[in-house]
């Protein structure tokens, strides 16, 4: 009796002593890059935007060069083949022009993709070090049993099985602890390299504050549209579809204008207008047919993406009731072990469970600002 009675106050004693002693921990101040930081550092160094003005000034010079040659003839065998030609010409030079047009657009999509690469990896890091805090926080706890379960055995209040399962959920403990942390440094270095600059694990760190997005007002219509207006596929694909427009239009312009010029057919060159309204029929069918088809995978992606906005919204709304019930579960195990009624570590892993749920919460608002993110991407104002 005596002897339990010491082993007893030995595991009391040894659970007190744990309860002071982590298993690692941050050491000195570290400096705090903030989202909006890592945005300018990532412009900064974005070698691409740097060079986009001299490709803007050499598609200007290749529309000027080319605008200088065009006279508004054309050369040809007949006269289908010089109106042909006249189209080829004009199409060229609007292209050209096109050219200078999409070369400003890259430059704002340069920017924007930037800012958008670096809040995805800003966020990476956010979730990485709530996964990282969550193992770290469970191995403690394991650690800690294991100890109190040594100090059992010696007394002979456990057998040997038991503590071997104690030592295997501690080395499992370990072995999700040392995955995290190789998560968060994975993600630490994905978003050095979208700012290019290295950043330390032991000595930088970011700002970990986040609000929910308000995304009761989504209006696909018009993140639709802005998709449209500032993703750089859908300008490449409203240009050609343009062009082919025009090509359609003029060739059949051409080939009426003949017919009015010309009351007898030449059957050469009608066949070769015959040629040239075919050609330009299929290249705008074909083209309408692909801008089309992009315009449906857009309206499905931007449903699902709404739909797992949803979805997560609701997700965090149970997490907040979660939150609150564990918050009354915390207050009640406070209490029982100020009485006595618990000991230290069942406390402890009371308190280990609501900052689980705190940090579940804070990952999936997180993960709720990625998925907005993605959405959203292109709403935004030049």
């Amino acid at each position: 009796m005596k002897k339990l009675c010491r082993g007893l106050a030995l595991i009391l004693c040894t659970a007190m002593l744990l309860s002071s002693i982590t298993v690692l921990g941050d050491t000195g101040t570290k400096t705090i890059l903030t989202l909006q930081e890592a945005k300018e550092l990532a412009l900064k160094n974005n070698k691409q935007y740097k060079v986009q003005d001299s490709y803007i000034n050499q598609k200007k010079e290749a529309y000027v060069n080319l605008s200088a040659r065009y006279s508004g003839g054309a050369k040809g065998s007949n006269t289908a083949e010089k109106a042909g030609n006249r189209i080829t010409s004009i199409l060229d030079l609007d292209r050209a022009f096109n050219a200078v047009e999409l070369e400003k657009f890259k430059k704002n999509d340069i920017k924007w993709q930037s800012d958008y690469d670096v809040t995805q990896a800003y966020y990476g890091v956010m979730k990485a070090k709530y996964e990282l805090d969550d193992a770290k926080r469970n191995m403690e706890l394991v650690n800690k049993n294991l100890e109190i379960a040594k100090i059992k055995l010696e007394f002979g209040m456990i057998t040997k099985t038991d503590l071997s399962k104690v030592e295997n959920e501690y080395k499992t403990a370990q072995t999700n602890y040392s995955t995290k942390l190789s998560s968060l440094k994975n993600a630490m270095t994905t978003l050095s390299k979208e700012i290019g600059k290295e950043l330390d694990i032991n000595i930088d760190d970011i700002d970990m504050s986040i609000s929910i997005p308000n995304t009761a007002p989504i209006d696909l219509e018009k993140i639709k549209q802005d998709n449209l207006n500032n993703n750089t596929s859908f300008f490449n694909l409203k240009q050609e579809l343009e062009l082919a427009k025009t090509r359609k239009s003029m060739t059949q312009q051409e080939y009426d204008d003949y017919l009015d010029k010309n009351r007898s057919k030449n059957d050469n060159v009608s066949q070769k207008f015959d040629d040239m309204i075919y050609d330009a029929n299929r290249d705008y069918d074909n083209t309408l047919y692909q801008y089309d088809k992009s315009m449906k995978e857009l309206d499905i992606s931007l449903q699902a993406q709404l739909a797992a906005i949803t979805t997560m919204t609701d997700t965090i709304a149970n997490l907040r009731k979660s939150l609150e019930n564990q918050k009354t579960t915390f207050a009640q195990s406070k209490i029982r072990y100020e009485n006595g009624d618990i000991s230290k570590i069942e406390y402890e892993i009371s308190e280990s469970a609501l900052k689980d749920m705190e940090n579940m919460l804070m990952a999936t608002i997180v993960e709720l600002n990625s998925q907005y993110l993605s959405l959203t991407r292109y709403s935004y104002t030049n």
